[in-house]
């Protein structure tokens, strides 16, 4: 959910304030009150950007991962027919597959420096990078471990 959100940007924040120069030298208990302030002040500036992109993922009936779900669905169904072909006979439903994909941005499923530069990508797009180009990143981790 979106305290998962969260997470990628205390640790870019922590560690600018550490001046660590890896994300294994990052330690919470490191950092005084100040810093962690100024790391709480820029976490909540930037994830009210980012959910203000992505803010109807997080309403009733979250329409936004619905319409999000079903364009990667529409993707896998026009680039690997195979593979959409595979997933409708054993009864794999999008929804079930990927809805955590898009509620968490993938948060839960790679090592977090893998989605700290993930979402480094997500941030450089012009527009809508977390609600756009997010479905294609999924469709293109389905497709590569196709059978």
């Amino acid at each position: 959910g979106i305290n998962d959100l969260m997470t990628p940007l205390i640790m870019v924040f922590l560690a600018s304030e550490l001046a660590a120069t890896s994300y294994d030298e990052v330690h919470v208990d490191q950092a005084s009150d100040e810093m962690l302030d100024r790391v709480e002040a820029d976490t909540y500036w930037c994830l009210t950007k980012i959910l203000s992109d992505i803010q109807d993922h997080y309403t009733f009936g979250q329409p936004g991962i619905q319409r999000m779900i079903s364009t990667m669905k529409d993707i896998v169904r026009r680039i690997d027919p195979d593979l959409y072909t595979h997933l409708d006979t054993v009864g794999c439903d999008f929804m079930h597959l990927s809805f955590r994909w898009m509620n968490c941005l993938l948060l839960r499923e790679m090592p977090l420096i893998s989605a700290i530069r993930l979402w480094d990508a997500y941030i450089a797009e012009p527009s809508e990078g977390f609600s756009t180009f997010h479905v294609y990143i999924c469709a293109c981790f389905l497709v590569y471990w196709s059978p």
